[in-house]
């Protein structure tokens, strides 16, 4: 053998071990993260006592996540009143524009806050800028007053989902943590039906500005009684959070928002503002990819778990507000339905979430995460299906069928995969992920939306005469529809590289892991013991 053939062939051996290595590497990480998770699960009689300050404390939390929940749902209703009392109607889309471009964009900015200075001091802040901005709100003068105080308000109700479960799962061991997930996804059940009604209520009675004031006493109540959570969080070396990649990424998601048609009347792409926006969120990963102190932990995408995850929580918020986004067009345009009817086909949605994420968190101790992932992610496909197989005489029982079928496909697996991404990590990273996971669900949604609305433009946009432009309605929704059925399929196969990936790697199985791990067990993380009283 001569020198060159000896020269490539130790080459072509030190690649070789090089990808053992890591492939080693990977497969003990995943197993590792496996192994807490299963003796978390395991430690199903070691519970956290109910005590008088504990049930103080979740009920703050519930009534801050129910008065974020409402606002989210009630302010459509007064829409049309809002904007005849105070003017300017060209601008009143920004009133929800606004509010959902800084709810969006500062999420992964308080879930690093959170791991820096401790979820209590920031979920206050974040409720106090919520509560001032509601007052603010009430008292708005003109439209562009309300924009601007709504844009406030959704700063401080950017950090109020993310930081409640960050607490229940700091506070909580797995088994309790599953079960209350049923119990804090009902708030968004009951905001979602209740905020509409309760809107048109307000607005029939005593006035729009009721709406805002509300949150008022409901955020007061809600601090006084999360001021007394008893926080004991770790000391960490690095309190650090990056100005320049923030800025590059609030800059970005703003520019990406606007670019993809929020805020704009007919929704529609503002497309030069894409590139920038791209370009910025580009530098953003690569800044963050090597950064010491990230605001968005991109580095645990490494983790199989993780990676599918967020890839989940990305594909279903495109089908979750795409069906916001289009159903009721479906409804009112094709079926000829009612602005009522078309309500209950998207709320639909919401009932089924929250009753299978209760399920689903009470018995993925028993059956498993990756079980409840595959069955919530078939469930998602067929009620995709449902919508865009069913027959042309179908009528809206059967849109409000598919709906509920599909919500009860999600809230089936994004709880499980929740809860695990949250036991894979310690407290220094569980804010940060948690705000990660809901984020990419938004920017998900807020790029499928885009295209749902460019595929039918282009339907819309080679209809002669109005006569033709129902039928390339329909025929623009039915697309939609399609491209939804595609999108279930990429999370079914994604629920299947979570099964698949956690049967490859040689992990023991959660019933027969006991107390008496050995040595090489990861410790449960001590945050879960500090937070007993």
């Amino acid at each position: 053998m001569n020198c060159v053939t000896l020269a490539g062939a130790l080459s072509h051996r030190r690649r070789a071990g090089r990808r053992k290595t890591v492939t080693c590497q990977k497969r003990r990480l995943d197993s590792a993260i496996y192994r807490r998770l299963c003796m978390s699960v395991s430690a199903v009689g070691e519970r956290v006592p109910w005590t008088p300050q504990l049930i103080r404390v979740m009920a703050g939390l519930l009534l801050s996540l129910f008065v974020a929940a409402l606002d989210t749902t009630v302010v459509g209703t007064a829409l049309p009143t809002i904007s005849r009392e105070l003017g300017s109607f060209e601008l009143y889309p920004w009133i929800i524009a606004g509010y959902l471009i800084t709810a969006t964009t500062t999420v992964p900015i308080w879930g690093r806050l959170a791991d820096i200075r401790g979820r209590r001091l920031v979920l206050l802040i974040g409720v106090l800028i919520f509560i001032i901005a509601s007052a603010l709100c009430a008292l708005s003068p003109s439209t562009g007053w309300l924009i601007a105080f709504r844009t406030l308000q959704g700063i401080g109700a950017g950090c109020i989902q993310p930081i409640v479960f960050t607490v229940v799962a700091d506070i909580f061991p797995l088994p309790q943590r599953a079960r209350l997930q049923g119990v804090f996804s009902s708030v968004w059940a009951i905001a979602a039906i209740a905020g509409p009604a309760l809107g048109a209520l307000l607005v029939s009675t005593i006035g729009w500005r009721w709406i805002f004031t509300i949150n008022i006493p409901i955020g007061i109540i809600a601090t006084g009684l999360i001021w007394g959570y008893p926080e004991r969080r770790p000391e960490l070396a690095d309190r650090r959070i990056d100005l320049r990649s923030t800025a590059l990424l609030t800059v970005g998601v703003v520019l990406l928002l606007i670019g993809l048609g929020t805020g704009s009347r007919s929704a529609s792409p503002i497309w030069p503002l894409l590139p920038p926006a791209l370009g910025m969120l580009g530098a953003f990963a690569w800044l963050e990819w090597r950064a010491s102190s990230p605001t968005l932990p991109l580095r645990l995408l490494r983790n199989g778990v993780i990676r599918s995850a967020i890839i989940t929580s990305i594909l279903a918020g495109t089908v979750m507000f795409g069906v916001i986004s289009y159903i009721p067009l479906w409804v009112q345009s094709v079926q000829g339905g009612s602005a009522y009817q078309a309500g209950v086909a998207v709320g639909a949605m919401a009932v089924g979430w929250p009753i299978m994420s209760g399920i689903a968190g009470f018995i993925m101790v028993r059956v498993g995460y990756q079980r409840l992932v595959l069955a919530g992610a078939l469930a998602l496909l067929a009620g995709t299906l449902l919508l865009a197989l069913g027959p042309a005489a179908s009528g809206i029982s059967w849109t409000v069928a598919s709906t509920l079928v599909m919500g009860a496909g999600i809230g089936t697996f994004t709880a499980p995969l929740l809860i695990v991404i949250q036991s894979s990590v310690g407290w220094a990273q569980r804010g940060a992920l948690t705000a990660f996971y809901q984020f990419s669900r938004t920017i998900g949604g807020a790029v499928g939306v885009a295209i749902m609305g460019i595929v039918l433009e282009r339907y819309l946009g080679s209809a002669p005469t109005p006569i033709l432009a129902r039928t390339q309605l329909r025929a623009g929704l039915d697309a939609i529809f399609i491209l939804l059925v595609a999108v279930s399929l990429a999370v079914v196969a994604t629920a299947i590289g979570v099964v698949l990936g956690s049967r490859r790697s040689t992990m023991p199985a959660a019933n027969t892991v006991t107390s008496n791990q050995s040595a090489t067990t990861p410790r449960r993380d001590a945050s879960t013991a500090n937070q007993r009283n």
